[in-house]
């Protein structure tokens, strides 16, 4: 009876496991100079905010719509991944009408890049990017990760 019961808790723990990664990208991402502009104002929030959630879409390796969410600061709680992806499919689906099945991910999480690529971790001491580095500092930092080339 252990055994069963022991069974079914593992199978439901790598259920939630694998559903809750599919919001995550994964492949490869080149970001653009001005695709690292919007990224910067992401990670400098607004006054009396915090970054919470920084989504992509992807396109031959590269990205084609951007978006990004905000939570108060001192009360960031975890977002709803599956809304927020349908709010950034149907706002770049106004944009791209002539495009289909758009799918956007999950490129960052508050601060943390947690888009896998094979060379980034998600690990959020060797992923994480600061608010208060310069976008220089920023390139060199994604380009170590493999999401920005000069």
């Amino acid at each position: 009876m252990k055994k069963i019961l022991g069974i079914i808790i593992l199978s439901l723990l790598c259920n939630i496991a694998i559903a809750k990664d599919k919001y995550t990208g994964y492949g490869e991402l080149l970001l653009t100079d001005n695709d690292i502009r919007y990224f910067m104002d992401y990670l400098n929030s607004p006054a009396g905010q915090s970054p919470m959630a920084f989504y992509a879409i992807a396109e031959n390796g590269g990205a084609i719509w951007l978006a990004s969410w905000y939570c108060p600061e001192g009360s960031c709680q975890e977002h709803n991944k599956a809304m927020a992806t349908k709010r950034c499919v149907r706002n770049a689906e106004k944009y791209y009408k002539d495009k289909k099945r758009l799918e956007c991910f999950l490129f960052a999480q508050r601060r943390v890049i947690k888009w896998d690529n094979d060379i980034n971790t998600g690990h959020w001491k060797k992923s994480a990017i600061k608010s208060r580095l310069s976008i220089s500092e920023v390139k060199t930092r994604l380009a170590e990760l493999g999401f920005y080339k000069n």
